[in-house]
């Protein structure tokens, strides 16, 4: 049976578990936010000082069409629906096509009395990193042979996101310095004794973190001490510049979120 409400974690169906797991409804809260502020020196009012989300939940609710007299075949469903539950993931759904959103399980649902066959059963998940539904696809821009200049990225969304950015050198030289300036921040790191065809990274981990890395190794050390501590963006088309020590292949990549 098709459902109209289709669950995935990591790619893998809540109904395909067990076909006789009917998905009821999913249900995605209003997000948990915090928005700090200052009164004004003078006059009535406050002045915004910071604003952020701090998680996002979302309600799967589900029954098992399972006869009340089965009693072990429904404790033994749920089980494998706790256990589909518990790693948590990339959670999509089928009416969300090209989005994805990282979650824990928060509250895994009651057993209740397995002989109540109409029971609804609840899983709630909640995103806590990057507690907002984004693109499993970024869009991205590039330029070839450049040690400076400026880029335009249509960015999708309708939240504030992070923006990555890779650089190759291609200058048959080391180049040390890299700067990247987007939404009126700027990145900027010195001393990073980059290879010819090494390839400098700056990219977000599963938890929305930065890091900056040239392979693997860490150079979140060569940032100056006036750099932003990240590359926010809002949705729309976002100018780019960028200055390098030497010429190379520049390509920025953002991911829209959701509100």
């Amino acid at each position: 049976m098709q459902l109209a409400h289709r669950v995935a974690l990591n790619g893998v169906q809540l109904d395909s578990i067990d076909s006789r797991i009917i998905i009821k409804s999913v249900e995605e809260g209003a997000g948990k936010e915090s928005i700090s502020a200052v009164s004004r020196a003078s006059g009535s009012g406050q002045r915004i000082t910071g604003r952020r989300r701090d998680t996002l939940d979302i309600v799967v609710k589900f029954s098992l069409n399972i006869d009340e007299a089965d009693m072990q075949e429904r404790s033994e469903a749920l089980e494998a629906v706790n256990r589909w539950a518990s790693a948590g993931g990339l959670l999509t759904l089928n009416y969300k096509p090209g989005r994805q959103i990282r979650v824990i399980l928060a509250q895994a649902p009651g057993a209740g009395d397995p002989w109540e066959w109409t029971n609804v059963y609840s899983l709630t998940f909640r995103a806590y990193g990057v507690p907002y539904w984004e693109d499993a696809a970024g869009a991205s821009v590039r330029q070839q042979g450049v040690s400076s200049g400026s880029l335009t990225l249509g960015v999708n969304g309708s939240a504030e996101t992070v923006m990555d950015v890779s650089f190759k050198n291609t200058s048959g030289s080391t180049v040390n310095t890299f700067s990247v300036t987007a939404g009126g921040k700027t990145i900027a790191l010195t001393g990073l004794g980059l290879a010819n065809n090494a390839t400098l990274t700056i990219d977000h981990d599963e938890n929305g973190l930065i890091r900056m890395k040239i392979g693997s190794t860490s150079v979140l050390d060569k940032r100056t001490a006036e750099s932003a501590d990240d590359l926010t963006v809002k949705p729309g088309a976002v100018s780019v510049s960028f200055t390098a020590g030497g010429a190379g292949t520049i390509q920025v990549t953002c991911k829209g979120r959701y509100l």
